[in-house]
């Protein structure tokens, strides 16, 4: 484990400021929504009426297998912890993923993406990759179905923390993403400049 810094009460391992990551759909597919697993995505309590409210409008958007699956067990099940997490299709995709062309989408985003939702994906997956330890510490994980993700973000000088940055400013706020960018200078240097 990489060493970790502190910014206000939260901690954080260095990776994630220093990594390179940048996704690349047309490389992975999609892999992150497809991870082979009983489980999907972690889901917040209270993410399950926003997702249960916006469900009519995600319908249409999804496979008869999902429709399936979220009519027989629902949209949502609890892992062997106890924790709320996704449905999943096959034991592999999450029911909201959208398959097009061999390449897996979210049905949060899409939405989200042409303006109807305010609700841009689960938390979890909104900061994918990063993970939180029960401890609260955050981690850069690592998935060897995302190493086109860094080789994208190499050449285009994006780290794990630029990937994330608004997934980040949705959890802890701007304040607190202002500290952050302060951190990513001390850590990295003034070669790159901050993006909004």
């Amino acid at each position: 484990m990489s060493r970790a810094v502190s910014i206000g009460d939260i901690e954080l391992d260095v990776e994630i400021f220093t990594e390179p990551f940048a996704c690349e759909l047309t490389q992975c597919c999609g892999a992150c929504c497809t991870i082979p697993g009983c489980y999907g995505a972690p889901l917040q309590d209270s993410e399950l009426p926003v997702i249960e409210e916006l469900l009519p409008r995600i319908l249409p958007l999804l496979s008869p297998q999902a429709h399936k699956v979220i009519a027989e067990r629902g949209f949502a099940e609890r892992d062997p912890t106890g924790e709320w997490v996704t449905a999943t299709v096959n034991d592999r995709e999450c029911v909201f993923a959208l398959v097009e062309e061999g390449i897996a989408y979210c049905a949060f985003h899409r939405l989200w993406s042409a303006g109807e939702s305010a609700f841009p994906k689960p938390l979890s997956c909104h900061l994918f990759p990063i993970r939180q330890m029960p401890s609260g510490r955050l981690f850069y994980e690592r998935y060897h179905e995302c190493a086109p993700a860094a080789e994208q973000g190499r050449r285009t000088n994006t780290t794990v923390y630029r990937a994330v940055r608004d997934a980040l400013r949705r959890v802890y706020g701007s304040a607190w993403i202002a500290s952050a960018d302060r951190m990513e200078m001390s850590i990295i240097g003034t070669d790159q400049q901050c993006q909004s």
